[in-house]
């Protein structure tokens, strides 16, 4: 009887302990109630293979923090879920996932850090439809060179000469997509076909939206990875010069008659 006393006693001061313990860690709001997280719900039966999923398929549950499965979608997150599909049919009331949703790729990734994707829109699309993300290609533009002669009169006004020339905007620059935005090309499906998005530091993008503006666009199809003329003066620039010693040292041709 006496040795059954003091393990009693040692029982129910341990039961305390943990009582007191477990008070402790169970996770509480600044008002001292037990924590709950608001997660994304379904609202109806929702099946793989159907339709993506719609906003009003979801609907907020508030559960215990200690109770909320490892993988649950906060509910301010909902519009994450929402036009994907989902790989396992989940019950009106169940919890939605991470592991329920195939999310869709995100352009947004595709993009590295210190870069901004912009789109280009070139004047002929023949070579676009060439193309996939992945490649790389140099940008060229073709635009018009505005120079004023003074005349031997200062009083005058000067004369203006239009000169046209192409120079190699961009000599490498890696196509993220062609397509609806994911990365991947889709043929015939979103946007103009003469349409591509690249990425470029943001002062580049900057000069690629102005240059859009002022000049004619063209892609020319590089070999991947290729590191030969990767600078803009490696090619140089075509312009009225180039066109006249295109005849230096060369006999004029004529044509013959015929028999």
């Amino acid at each position: 009887m006496k040795n059954t006393i003091p393990m009693i006693i040692a029982v129910l001061l341990a039961g305390a302990a943990v009582f007191a313990v477990s008070r402790m860690i169970r996770p509480k709001d600044d008002g001292g109630a037990r924590r709950t997280v608001e997660v994304v719900a379904a609202a109806q039966n929702i099946e793989p293979g159907k339709d993506v999923v719609k906003e009003e398929w979801l609907v907020k549950r508030s559960v215990d923090f200690a109770s909320a499965p490892s993988k649950y979608i906060p509910w301010s997150e909902a519009n994450r879920v929402v036009g994907q599909a989902v790989v396992r049919t989940i019950p009106k009331g169940d919890y939605v996932l991470l592991d329920d949703v195939e999310f869709a790729p995100r352009f947004d990734a595709l993009v590295s850090e210190g870069e901004w994707a912009v789109p280009i829109t070139f004047a002929d699309a023949s070579l676009v439809q060439f193309l996939q993300p992945g490649m790389e290609i140099a940008v060229l533009g073709t635009f018009t060179l505005k120079e004023k002669i003074a005349k031997m009169d200062a009083t005058e006004k000067p004369e203006e000469i239009e000169n046209e020339a192409t120079s190699v905007i961009f000599p490498c620059v890696k196509i993220l997509d062609v397509g609806r935005g994911d990365g991947l090309r889709i043929d015939g499906a979103g946007g103009s076909r003469a349409t591509i998005v690249v990425a470029l530091a943001p002062q580049q993008a900057a000069t690629l939206v102005a240059a859009q503006r002022t000049m004619d666009l063209y892609p020319a199809l590089r070999r991947t990875n290729d590191r030969g003329s990767l600078k803009r003066r490696d090619v140089g620039v075509v312009d009225e010069r180039t066109f006249q010693n295109l005849r230096k040292g060369l006999e004029s041709v004529s044509i013959p008659d015929g028999e």
